[in-house]
């Protein structure tokens, strides 16, 4: 029986995942991301996560028909490489992850690299009911996978749809991870949050009794604490905000049937962060705006999407 092996290399998790052919589960395993502050020390982590989960398997290497990873971007997907880790801790270069993955499998599996995002769409595309599918992943980062006409698009380099770093306010100082100011990143990702909430406080002055450093404020308690206190409540109708503006141009840039949205901000507050998108979206759209539903997936969509990537790389080779 050949069997399948599906990595999610996230800036907060790694995810490893053995199926079948028919995406029966065999093992499943998720640690923290290794932050750095080296390459040698990122490789190492998820070194680990793979030899974990294939010892739980029971599967050799041998065993292993096809290998499919996603990362975050920027990648060079040719190349194999990480190029940048704009959500990690440590601000790391050329990161070897294809060579790092298939050091573990035998010489002849293919191995394929996909955009975290783009492997969340090949999940939701999965059953080819809708053409044009988005899969939009809100977390530590925002991007999105995008299908149409039943294409999976990848772009050059493999960074089509890296629309977290959407310009939605070109006057912002607000930064986003990769440097640049404006970005959807910048105002509604799980790692950039907190330190919007923290200057909406300085400029508007805000009551809060929230934690007021960097350090101690996480996205988490500003949703919890959402309809209670004036700083949270705040931040969070205002990224409802970005969040319906970004989607509005993804729309119009796609024109997808469905968006599923996915991602630790979204899983973890799908009310407070769906809600919003949908009630607002209409606002800046000239078309009717599509279904946009949260991933049926969870957590296992973009490991999934990587599985299923794996298979479709080993039917080809054959």
């Amino acid at each position: 029986m050949p069997y399948y092996f599906g990595i999610d290399v996230g800036a907060t998790n790694v995810r490893c995942l053995v199926t079948t052919e028919h995406l029966e589960s065999v093992a499943e395993v998720s640690r923290p991301t290794a932050q750095g502050p080296t390459v040698d020390a990122f490789t190492a982590g998820i070194d680990a996560a793979i030899e974990a989960t294939l010892a739980e398997s029971g599967v050799a290497p041998g065993e292993i028909a096809g290998v499919g990873i996603a990362a975050f971007g920027p990648l060079d997907a040719d190349s194999g490489i990480i190029a940048e880790t704009p959500n990690l801790d440590a601000d790391l270069a050329d990161v070897p992850l294809r060579e790092t993955v298939a050091a573990h499998f035998a010489d002849e599996t293919p191995v394929v690299l996909l955009n975290d995002a783009v492997a969340g769409a090949v999940a939701e595309h999965r059953d080819g009911d809708d053409a044009n599918v988005v899969y939009l992943t809100l977390s530590s980062g925002i991007g999105a996978g995008v299908v149409v006409d039943d294409t999976v698009l990848h772009g050059r380099d493999g960074n089509a749809a890296e629309v977290g770093h959407f310009v939605l306010d070109p006057d912002s100082d607000r930064r986003c991870g990769c440097g640049k100011t404006g970005h959807w990143e910048g105002f509604a990702s799980g790692e950039n949050i907190p330190a919007y909430a923290l200057e909406l406080r300085e400029e508007e002055v805000i009551e809060t009794a929230l934690p007021t450093t960097r350090e101690a404020l996480t996205a988490s308690a500003i949703f919890d604490a959402a309809g209670d206190d004036p700083l949270a409540t705040a931040v969070v109708d205002r990224v409802g905000r970005w969040n319906a503006l970004g989607v509005a141009n993804l729309v119009h840039a796609f024109a997808p049937d469905r968006v599923a949205v996915g991602g630790g901000v979204a899983l973890n507050n799908p009310e407070a962060v769906l809600d919003p998108i949908r009630e607002c979206v209409g606002d800046y759209l000239m078309v009717d705006a599509p279904e946009i539903h949260l991933t049926e997936f969870g957590d296992d969509v973009v490991v999934t999407g990587a599985v299923l990537a794996a298979i479709r790389e080993a039917s080809q080779a054959d």
